[in-house]
């Protein structure tokens, strides 16, 4: 074999070449990248841009103080429509396209209108690149009608998207409220308050939904998840070039916050509010009277020991499940229309009544602080000799009449009693609502007290000290104060021209009316359980809880520790057990004394294990039937009292009749330990469902069929 010695260095020639040739190219490349490309490939990186679109997260589940899910989150189907392909369409190939679509939707089952549309589509609250939900919580079927179609229905979806959902239905609706589209005022102002730098940043879009009344509105960032944010690289025309997955973030859910009610006392006190106001409405009232409506009203219990809220009812009520598809205007008129008497409000915090003899409490607390029942007592000495008693006739007559009264008010002030006069101390008057005892407590006693620091109005003085005249603290909103009069306020009204005579005209009368509950004073259910819950623990005053306590969600694989509430002592009135003991014993006597105006009512209740002390009341209404109050706490007799309870049923009549039967109806059950259990609707219809099968299984064994 020969070999060619000249071969090795060519081939070595060839491959420098070769490389020359190629790092030549690169060079080229590189160089026309940089210099000629460079600034055209700027312009474009120039004109990409990250948009975010924003995903709202689940909101936190809402329970009862034992765990039961009041509110839940469930996964519906959603129509949607993709405002960026409606950007490529006509008007006019819009709305025939939203003609098809409401047609389709509507057939499925889930009536809906072209306009109704057309407006959701339109909405301010909706940006380009918003996915628009049109039709919520629709038949699944429909996903597979208008995938088929998809050249009939351009830039139409069905997406699974988390709404609010009721197990109970509209148990405790006043109490839980319902959540809404979020209005442009409703953004701003929270969006102000939070830090938009903030991972965990709760930031609001004009699509997204907001707590509106109740512990939804109240507990709203806590309830709120963190939402989720996808990236989208859209050019300078405004099309998405593609989605930066790398950059996008998972709703985070919301905490659950449970609550302090019970849902089987809940359930309990509901039924029997909308059964009593339904007896009340089947009631003749007496011939030339008003008529007994019974169209509204209110029960409420709080724990006197925390000051934990244990049910709410307040009729008549809504059902927040009709916020979950979109109300409408009109159907919203009829929730806050007085001709409907007003669903939506909620009468234990936003309802005010003048609250008749139950407020006889109070004066009389009041007396005994300033006073007027000891051995110097400007009750004068009844036949035994006892001070502090004196002899109701059923009429009082004001003593100092001609100097202080003019010819607008009168000397003589009634009452309901009719019968032979009896003597009585405070508990006794308490007891049986003896207006005479307390008429003269403010005629000859308050009236004609210029000495102390609270001059002639220690019982307005004492009212405020039970929290009357203010918020209770309950942690929900639109709560109301009510009024406690005085000259002060009688200056406002004046001024503002509700009343027509200002403080210089307050009339010994006034004090007399205030003095029974009557009058201008104004109180809500809330406060007046507030009250009688501080009389039966002794003096402490709670500001009302609401909630439980907060369990947040896990966040990268970190369980936060739960929030807990305690009980919030807004003050101590420090009561002298004496006179606590006085007013307790004539709350006793309401159920227990042989003219106790609750006694037979209360005929058969379980009262000697499980002691109730409780006041009747009676407010007068211009032209209308009397509001009936009962105001009661217990046991009395097994340490300190674990329920506080008021019923307030308007144009009911007297507060025998109508509130303190409502009032054993739900201490009844509370005694015997026998609160029948709450169903949710899934429950019942299997109960339902299990019946119906058992029947039809006793039928086939019988032979079936009629005999």
């Amino acid at each position: 074999m020969v070999v060619d010695d000249d071969a090795g260095p060519f081939r070595l020639r060839i491959f420098a070449f070769v490389a020359l040739v190629l790092f030549g190219a690169l060079f080229t490349r590189l160089w026309y990248l940089q210099g000629i490309e460079a600034e055209a490939f700027q312009a474009e990186a120039e004109s990409l841009v990250l948009r975010q679109v924003f995903e709202e997260a689940p909101r936190g589940r809402i329970l009862d103080r034992n765990g039961r899910v009041i509110v839940d989150n469930k996964v519906v189907d959603v129509v949607t429509v993709d405002k960026a392909v409606l950007e490529e369409m006509t008007e006019d190939e819009q709305l025939e396209m939203f003609h098809r679509l409401a047609t389709a939707i509507s057939r499925s089952g889930r009536l809906t209108k072209l306009e109704s549309i057309v407006d959701e589509v339109s909405r301010v609250q909706h940006g380009r690149f918003d996915v628009v939900p049109v039709a919520v919580d629709v038949d699944p079927s429909l996903l597979v009608y208008l995938g088929e179609r998809p050249d009939a229905f351009p830039g139409v979806a069905v997406a699974s998207r988390t709404v609010r959902s009721y197990p109970f239905g509209p148990l405790a609706a006043h109490l839980l409220g319902y959540v809404g589209p979020v209005t442009l005022a409703e953004l701003q102002s929270a969006n102000a308050r939070i830090d938009a730098d903030d991972p965990g940043a709760k930031m609001y879009q004009l699509s997204d939904e907001i707590g509106k009344t109740g512990v939804e509105r109240v507990f709203e960032d806590v309830l709120r998840g963190v939402p989720g944010v996808r990236y989208l690289e859209v050019d300078n025309r405004g099309e998405v070039i593609r989605e930066r997955y790398e950059y996008n973030s998972a709703p985070i859910p919301g905490a659950d916050l449970y609550l302090t009610i019970d849902v089987d006392l809940q359930a309990l006190t509901e039924e029997q509010l909308a059964e009593q106001l339904a007896a009340v409405r089947r009631r003749d009232a007496a011939p030339g009277e008003p008529d007994f409506v019974g169209a509204a009203g209110c029960a409420m219990a709080t724990d006197p020991r925390n000051g934990d809220l244990l049910a709410m009812a307040s009729f008549p009520t809504y059902d927040p499940r009709e916020f979950v598809n979109g109300i409408s205007f009109a159907e919203f008129e009829l929730l806050t229309s007085p001709e409907n008497y007003a669903p939506i409000l909620n009468r234990c915090i936003q309802g005010t009544y003048a609250p008749g003899s139950t407020f006889k409490v109070i004066t009389g607390l009041a007396a005994e602080e300033a006073g007027l029942l000891g051995e110097d007592s400007i009750i004068p000495e009844a036949n035994n000799g006892s001070p502090g008693r004196l002899e109701d006739t059923g009429t009082y007559f004001y003593s100092r009449c001609r100097d202080d009264f003019d010819a607008a008010d009168t000397c003589e002030f009634g009452s309901t009693y009719t019968g032979r006069p009896r003597t009585v101390g405070l508990s006794e008057a308490i007891s049986v609502s003896s207006d005479v005892f307390f008429y003269k407590l403010a005629g000859e006693g308050f009236w004609q007290l210029p000495q102390g620091p609270e001059g002639d109005e220690w019982i307005q003085a004492k009212a405020r000290e039970f929290g009357l005249g203010a918020g209770t603290g309950i942690q929900l909103p639109y709560e109301r104060t009510g009024a406690v009069p005085d000259r002060d306020y009688f200056d406002l009204l004046a001024d503002q021209g509700v009343f027509l005579r200002d403080g210089s005209q307050w009339f010994p009368g006034d004090t007399i009316n205030l003095s029974i509950g009557q009058g201008e004073l104004l109180v809500t259910p809330a406060q007046l359980t507030n009250a009688y819950a501080t009389i039966g623990n002794g003096g402490l005053l709670h500001q009302i809880n609401v909630a439980h306590r907060i369990v947040h969600p896990e966040v990268d694989g970190v369980q936060p520790p739960d929030t807990t509430f305690g009980p919030r002592v807004l003050r101590d009135l420090e009561i002298p057990a004496d006179q606590l003991a006085q007013i307790d014993e004539g709350l006793r006597g309401v159920l227990t004394h042989p003219q106790g105006t609750a006694r037979s009512v209360f005929d058969g209740f379980p009262n000697g294990f499980w002691t109730v002390a409780g006041k009747t009341g009676t407010a007068e209404v211009n032209g209308k039937a009397d509001s009936s109050l009962f105001a009661a706490y217990g046991p009395t007799n097994q340490g300190e009292p674990e329920i506080a309870i008021t019923a307030v049923l308007e144009e009911s009549g007297f507060g025998a009749s109508a509130a303190a039967p409502l009032v054993r109806s739900i201490l009844e059950p509370i005694a015997l330990d026998e609160v029948p259990r709450a169903r949710t609707f899934d429950e019942i219809d299997r109960l339902e469902f299990e019946q119906i099968s058992d029947a039809a299984e006793t039928d086939e064994a019988d032979g079936g069929g009629d005999e």
